[in-house]
């Protein structure tokens, strides 16, 4: 399979502190991995950097073969790599259909597809968190994108949102979407994700499958506890 994102020795300093320090990983076409981690591990600041709205200290971002360090967010999503934010971005004062409309023109599908087409008359605030989860994974979607990154997607959903985000993840992978996904949710993204990357504390502290992930000892005793299930 080839690698449509490449991360090389890509580190990140603040002052002292040291968010980031040589990671390295790829993710192949089609993929869907996880990236998880306790807070302050660096999953977000190493999104940030991969989208464009940060700038590595050290390393390099290759997508598609071509080198995207420091190139702004705009230009990435022209080229296919898009991402959503953990604090859901979207006009609230604005109905559904404008929303989309302030992105792109082909947009009647996608919110088709996301259940959204009888809310497009609603003003975004109005809607449930389960739906602003939608509206902002659709407004990337219009951009079609080759690689989503999705910070948190499942954050504050209550179950039966999560159902139905699970059923629009299922749609993005019919369709040959690469995604990579941070979540605090071990279920929700274990029902997504063939691979999975371990940050602590700026590193990578291990990469496998999510059952290797679970029972491995140095995850165990630093992110998920001593009888940490999957249910």
């Amino acid at each position: 399979m080839k690698a449509l994102l490449e991360v090389e020795n890509v580190s990140k300093k603040f002052g002292e502190l040291v968010a980031l320090e040589n990671i390295s990983f790829q993710v192949t076409d089609k993929e869907c991995m996880g990236i998880i981690g306790p807070n302050g591990a660096g999953k977000t600041t190493l999104f940030n950097i991969i989208s464009g709205n940060m700038k590595p200290t050290f390393g390099n971002i290759k997508f598609m073969k071509k080198d995207i360090t420091g190139k702004k967010p705009s230009q990435l999503v022209k080229m296919g790599l898009v991402r959503t934010f953990q604090l859901i971005k979207a006009f609230k004062n604005m109905t559904v259909e404008e929303n989309f409309q302030a992105v792109g023109e082909d947009y009647e599908e996608v919110m088709r597809d996301l259940g959204l087409w009888e809310k497009r008359a609603m003003f975004a605030k109005n809607l449930s968190q389960g739906e602003l989860r939608k509206l902002n994974i659709g407004l990337a979607l219009v951009t079609n994108p080759k690689l989503l990154l999705l910070d948190e997607p499942f954050s504050g959903l209550s179950p039966s949102e999560c159902a139905e985000l699970h059923s629009v993840i299922d749609q993005l992978r019919e369709r040959g979407v690469t995604m990579v996904i941070i979540e605090h949710k071990l279920k929700e993204l274990f029902n997504h994700a063939e691979r999975v990357i371990v940050l602590n504390y700026g590193h990578i502290l291990c990469e496998g499958t999510p059952e290797e992930i679970v029972r491995d000892i140095r995850v165990i005793e630093a992110y998920l506890g001593v009888g940490y299930e999957v249910a």
